[in-house]
């Protein structure tokens, strides 16, 4: 007995002028979008992305990249939303640390001036450490101290009612 074999199909070729199928490619905007994204530029892939997916929407196939794209996109719109609620806390303590430094310096010259006016008034008057503090005669306007020094962080200065030794402050806050 003879069994019949079926010779396989013969698969037509293809003329040499038939153009190259050429496979689909990535999107530029949409590794933009992720690049731009993975460097925190919040709003960047937001409209790359977007730009990305209505290209690979409109290429009918010569484009790839979704997935690089609604990456993007997501990680975009987090950044949108997160970054924000991160950098507002951090600009209200850095905000009340510079105050507060800025208060402490303050108050430091407020005491180094009283601490030189009264220096001023212990040199002209030829007075001793121990001797009584006249304020009268240091604070006031055309005086060594135009007006009584306020405390910037709403503190209260305690003055000394005699000159004190060298060295040691004439004022100090609260």
């Amino acid at each position: 007995m003879s069994e019949l074999s079926t010779p396989p199909p013969v698969q037509p070729e293809l003329p040499s002028s038939a153009p190259n199928a050429t496979p689909p490619r990535n999107s530029g905007y949409a590794v933009a979008s992720l690049v731009t994204a993975l460097l925190c530029l919040s709003l960047v892939p937001v409209v790359l992305g977007h730009i990305a997916l209505g290209k690979i929407k409109r290429s009918a196939g010569a484009l790839k990249g979704q997935g690089l794209a609604i990456a993007g996109l997501v990680m975009g719109y987090l950044q949108l939303i997160l970054l924000p609620l991160l950098i507002i806390p951090i600009l209200f303590i850095g905000a009340r640390a510079w105050k507060k430094g800025s208060d402490r310096a303050g108050c430091i010259i407020n005491q180094r001036n009283v601490q030189q006016a009264v220096r001023a008034y212990q040199s002209m008057n030829n007075l001793q450490p121990g001797d009584r503090i006249d304020w009268k005669e240091i604070v006031g306007p055309g005086k060594l101290l135009e007006s009584e020094p306020a405390c910037p962080a709403l503190g209260k200065y305690r003055y000394q009612a005699r000159i004190p030794a060298s060295g040691v402050l004439v004022v100090e806050c609260s």
